[in-house]
């Protein structure tokens, strides 16, 4: 009797081992099963979770490939009616063979992307511009007409973590947002006949980015562009002169020194600076290079200044 019931489970045993036979439509559903027979027509199974209950029968065009239990896979192809009629036409196309099928499927697969949220790192650099033109020309007065401005780029930079989630694992659309630090600047410079100064402005910020994207699964162009929140946690001033203009100035009782950095006042700086942000370039599997253009909307001096914009390389990298 031991010998019975023990033969008996190990045939359930066996049963419910071999019958794990997956049916994969070409909706992407799955189906668990017992494959019974591929038909010209159509495919029949008994369901996994009643080996011992009816068969079932699945068009055969419904379905994109059968995976049985020993790890192999059948690629299902809608076979040609004529041929299923037992006749034969030479229509002088060659059908595709099994493994042409195959290397298809290896190809799209590789299309694919290995997950749809990704994190990296960026940093960037580059030239920025904030000018302060108007505001000197108003401190100059009816003398302004005399004085001939000009604007000047400072060296800027920016570096962030973000994260992205796209839409599928072969579209280019996604999400991301960042966090980081920047310093962006500028510098003003006023010539009189030989002589000139120079006004230099200088801010930190932490940024926060909120951007849309399109970039392929490989190698490729790609392109974002979002808002970036710029909250200012620091401003200098420095101010220069040519050699006797500086003489000038230092005989005189003023309290500045020239080419020197000064901390603007907390309450002359704005809290948040929005800005709108555009960049393009080339992905290398993981790697990103592009150029990357900003522009704030508003100047983060409470009274001075126009409104900030880069022009930077950005890199970036995701792991």
């Amino acid at each position: 009797m031991k010998r019975i019931l023990f033969q008996a489970a190990f045939m359930l045993l066996s049963t419910t081992v071999s019958a794990q036979d997956v049916i994969v439509k070409k909706n992407g559903e799955e189906i668990r099963a017992k494959v019974e027979e591929v038909g010209e027509q159509s495919i029949r199974y008994r369901k996994f979770t009643n080996l011992t209950g009816p068969v079932y029968s699945i068009a055969r065009g419904e379905v994109f490939v059968i995976r049985y239990e020993s790890g192999a896979k059948d690629i299902i192809t809608p076979l040609d009616r004529s041929a299923a009629a037992g006749k034969t036409q030479d229509t002088g196309i060659a059908a595709p063979s099994q493994q042409a099928m195959r290397q298809a499927v290896a190809r799209a697969e590789r299309r694919k992307r290995d997950k749809l949220w990704t994190f990296g790192l960026r940093a960037g650099a580059g030239v920025s511009f904030w000018s302060f033109k108007d505001d000197l020309k108003a401190q100059f007065g009816s003398s302004s007409e005399q004085v001939s401005f000009t604007s000047n780029p400072r060296l800027g930079f920016a570096a962030s973590a973000f994260a992205e989630r796209y839409f599928n694992r072969t579209g280019h659309g996604h999400l991301g947002v960042g966090v980081g630090y920047m310093q962006n600047g500028g510098s003003t410079e006023g010539t009189v006949q030989d002589e000139s100064f120079t006004y230099d402005m200088r801010y930190d910020a932490f940024a926060v980015d909120v951007y849309y994207g399109m970039r392929p699964v490989k190698n490729g162009f790609y392109m974002r562009y979002g808002l970036r929140l710029q909250l200012p946690v620091g401003m200098k001033l420095r101010m220069g002169a040519s050699p006797n203009l500086a003489g000038l100035i230092e005989g005189t009782d003023t309290d500045v020194a020239l080419d020197t950095w000064y901390d603007v006042d907390k309450e002359l700086r704005k809290s948040i600076v929005p800005a709108v942000n555009l960049t393009y370039g080339y992905t290398f599997g993981h790697a990103d290079i592009g150029l990357q253009w900003a522009m704030a909307f508003a100047s983060p001096h409470q009274e001075m200044g126009k409104s900030p914009w880069s022009l930077s390389l950005d890199f970036a990298y995701r792991f």
